[in-house]
């Protein structure tokens, strides 16, 4: 009698399978797309997967390709074009027109064939898009890697003429040395990307070189100028991308003080074919650190900007303030950032370890060099006797909780004063995200 059950239950076990099979293949269309965009909010690339399960599937939820610019929802948020170091830069020979990218909540990667890294350079990310110069033309063009959809923008090489006019010397230049000056007049460019519901693509560069916002809509001829920023002074802080508005810190010569500023996309007309408004700076918030004392930074960390530096001169005390606490009046910097680190170089990245996938690195840390003035050898020096010097500053994590340092990683890759090294461990490589120069 037993061994019948157990028969009757191993049946059960084996046949369960295919019926639930049956049934999830047949999942009706009120319930499928709900799921699909559910899926869909957390990776594009687990939203591939979900289409891939079977033909029904596949039909019902929305195909992503035609869709990777002009829908945000499937702009992939989370990924990020991923430094090889040792040279190989993409479209590099030795890659074969591959590219990785790496997931920064999972420490996932993938692989992605893409050929047009050899007449294109990267200049930098917003939500996943890839912003792209195109070498034969200037054209900057923006490309969802993923998807393989497209934007074409109006050539950069005029933007020299534009925001330089008194300098002639680029009429005399060859088509390499201008490309050559090009790529180091945008090599601190940051974008901002905004769809109107035409689904006309409006970019923003945040030239902080110049102190001026460059702005264009796909199919444009050529690019808009807006100066926001007065004098140089007036920009304290790299301009960064949030939720398709750029954002920096600014110095208010009338009382002094910083602020927390953001750029709106210019506004279109109703036909989506000309602009009717230039960007400009509006100050959110006052600052409540000293720009003019450490730098400032603002990182997107998760779904929130926040902005994060020192509270003294002697780099011994990173803090991190949310700006949407900021806003509400609560000028407190955060102990909390949950599952997240913040790295901090020429730039910052934020990236979350609830997955664990980076050992060396504790969540809710900051990473940066560290170097402080209590930080000092001493030795014999026989002519003069003991003497001290400053050790070199070293890349360590700040745990915002106990607020102590520890070792981040085995050895400073980043020297100033030695030929720049390649990244030979995981946490190596994700920091060099930080720094242009190893794209």
């Amino acid at each position: 009698m037993t061994s019948c059950n157990d028969s009757s239950s191993s049946k059960r076990r084996r046949l369960a399978p295919h019926g639930a099979a049956e049934s999830w293949a047949s999942l009706h269309l009120d319930l499928l797309e709900p799921i699909a965009w559910k899926v869909l909010a957390g990776d594009l690339r687990d939203y591939v997967r979900f289409r891939a399960v079977c033909a029904h599937w596949n039909s019902i939820a929305v195909r992503p390709h035609g869709r990777g610019l002009v829908d945000p929802r499937f702009h992939p948020r989370c990924w990020m074009l991923f430094p090889e170091g040792h040279g190989l830069y993409p479209g590099h020979p030795s890659l074969g027109g591959y590219v990785r990218f790496l997931n920064l909540s999972t420490g996932a990667f993938v692989r992605v064939h893409l050929p047009l890294f050899d007449d294109h350079t990267l200049l930098n990310s917003t939500d996943g898009i890839l912003l792209l110069l195109r070498h034969h033309d200037t054209a900057i063009r923006l490309l969802n890697p993923f998807t393989g959809d497209i934007a074409d923008l109006p050539p950069a090489l005029p933007l020299l003429q534009q925001t330089k006019p008194q300098n002639s010397r680029y009429h005399y230049m060859t088509k390499d040395r201008k490309r050559t000056v090009l790529e180091d007049f945008l090599r601190v460019v940051s974008a901002a990307v905004t769809v109107s519901a035409a689904g006309a693509i409006t970019v923003m560069l945040g030239l902080d070189q110049n102190y001026c916002v460059a702005y264009a809509t796909a199919g444009d001829e050529g690019w808009s100028l807006s100066y926001c920023w007065k004098v140089p002074p007036d920009l304290r802080s790299r301009t960064v991308s949030f939720q398709g508005k750029l954002y920096a810190m600014a110095f208010d010569p009338a009382d002094k003080n910083d602020y927390v500023c953001h750029i709106d996309s210019p506004q279109l007309s109703a036909e989506g074919c000309h602009m009717v408004s230039q960007p400009r700076p509006r100050k959110i918030v006052k600052c409540p650190l000293f720009a003019d004392m450490c730098r400032v930074y603002l990182a997107q960390c998760g779904s929130e900007l926040v902005l994060t530096g020192f509270s003294d001169t002697e780099y011994e005390h990173p803090v991190v303030y949310k700006l949407s606490d900021l806003i509400k009046g609560r000028v407190a910097p955060t102990t909390n950032m949950e599952e997240h680190a913040i790295f901090i170089g020429a730039r910052c990245l934020c990236i979350s370890l609830s997955v664990k996938w980076l050992p060396s690195v504790s969540s809710n840390s900051i990473v940066c060099r560290h170097r402080s003035t209590k930080q000092i050898e001493s030795r014999i020096n026989p002519l003069t006797g003991l003497a001290a010097r400053l050790v070199p500053s070293r890349v360590e994590q700040y745990d915002l909780g106990s607020g102590t340092w520890s070792p981040a990683l085995d050895e400073d890759i980043f020297s100033l004063y030695t030929t720049q090294m390649s990244p030979y461990t995981l946490a190596h490589h994700v920091f060099t995200c930080c720094y242009i120069s190893y794209w």
